[in-house]
C-alpha cells in the first residue's frame, strides 16, 4: 500500500492472529503492517515506529481494503501474468495443485483472484 505499509488477509481455522502478527513484528521489525484475519472481522496492527507495541482490533464485517499503490497494482499483474505463463494447460492437475494449497486458501491468492 502507500506510505510503506504492508496489508494482508488472512482466512485462518484458528484464532492466531496475535501470533502471527507477532512473528511478522520480528521477522520485519522496519515494516509497518496491517494483517486481517477476515474469519474473525479483526485487524492486527503494527507502527515499527512504537517497537513491540501493536494493537488488536474490531474491524466491521464488509471492511474491504481497496487502496492498493500503483506499485502493487503492477507487481499483481506481473505476478499473474508470470503465473498463467509457467502453466501448462494440458499438464493442470487440480488434485495435486489442491494437495500443495488447500482451496479453501485460494481465495487469499492474488493468482488465484
Amino acid at each position: 500500500m502507500e506510505n510503506n505499509l504492508w496489508y494482508s488477509s488472512i482466512h485462518p481455522d484458528n484464532n492466531v492472529i496475535e501470533q502471527v502478527g507477532q512473528f511478522l513484528m520480528k521477522r520485519f521489525p522496519k515494516q509497518n503492517m496491517i494483517l486481517h484475519d477476515k474469519n474473525r472481522n479483526l485487524a492486527f496492527l503494527y507502527n515499527c515506529q512504537n517497537r513491540n507495541d501493536y494493537e488488536i482490533i474490531q474491524v466491521p464485517h464488509n471492511f474491504e481494503v481497496n487502496f492498493f499503490s500503483k506499485e502493487e497494482l503492477q507487481f499483481q499483474k506481473l505476478w499473474k501474468a508470470f503465473f498463467q505463463t509457467i502453466a501448462i494447460q494440458e499438464r493442470t492437475n487440480s488434485r495435486l495443485q489442491m494437495q500443495y494449497m488447500p482451496k479453501k486458501y485460494w481465495k487469499d491468492l492474488v493468482e488465484m483472484q
